[in-house]
């Protein structure tokens, strides 16, 4: 089962981060943010959620390194977070909030399980080491898209090779700003 957490808005519109029930524990996938800086403030006028994020997890997979889908990564000191070396290596979220004292993460360079039936599939476009979460459950393929695209109309237009992706697997789509998933149609 994968159920949304509100973790944070951003300029008004919802940043939902999102668990897996697996046999093996609970997945976080990103981790939305737990404190502000004066310059997200200024810019993005943010409205961190830390309460609504799960903490008992086995794991967190960040989609990507923005300040609203890695901020609260420092709850996880010691928790695997698996990545794309390509967006560690450039995080758009404030440096200390993602190289931290007990930041545990497991690089990628491309597809990966990381549990059965839970595995990683880069979708770059929002950013170069964006990845997206590929869920087989018993209903079917599902996908965990955080910002493949802020909205279902943006990823119908598979602008970007990452959208394209996910396009192609014709499976039920969580996106970050989205609170429920949707199959997503090419337009």
């Amino acid at each position: 089962m994968i159920r949304p957490h509100l973790a944070a808005t951003v300029k008004g519109f919802p940043v939902y981060v999102h668990t897996i029930e697996h046999p093996d524990g609970l997945v976080l996938v990103d981790t939305g943010m737990i404190d502000s800086t004066p310059k997200l403030d200024a810019e993005w006028d943010p409205v961190p959620m830390p309460e609504n994020v799960p903490r008992d997890v086995v794991c967190v997979i960040n989609t990507h390194l923005d300040f609203d889908h890695c901020g609260g990564n420092r709850l996880f000191p010691g928790v695997p977070i698996y990545v794309q070396s390509r967006e560690l290596a450039h995080p758009r979220a404030p440096l200390e909030w993602v190289h931290f004292d007990g930041a545990t993460y497991v690089e990628h360079d491309g597809e990966a399980e990381v549990l059965p039936g839970v595995r990683l599939l880069p979708t770059p476009g929002h950013s170069p080491g964006h990845q997206s979460v590929l869920v087989d459950t018993p209903d079917g393929l599902v996908v965990i898209g955080g910002d493949v695209a802020y909205t279902f109309r943006e990823l119908g237009s598979g602008a970007t090779e990452g959208q394209r992706r996910v396009l192609a697997l014709a499976a039920p789509t969580w996106l970050a700003h989205a609170e429920r998933p949707k199959v997503p149609e090419r337009r």
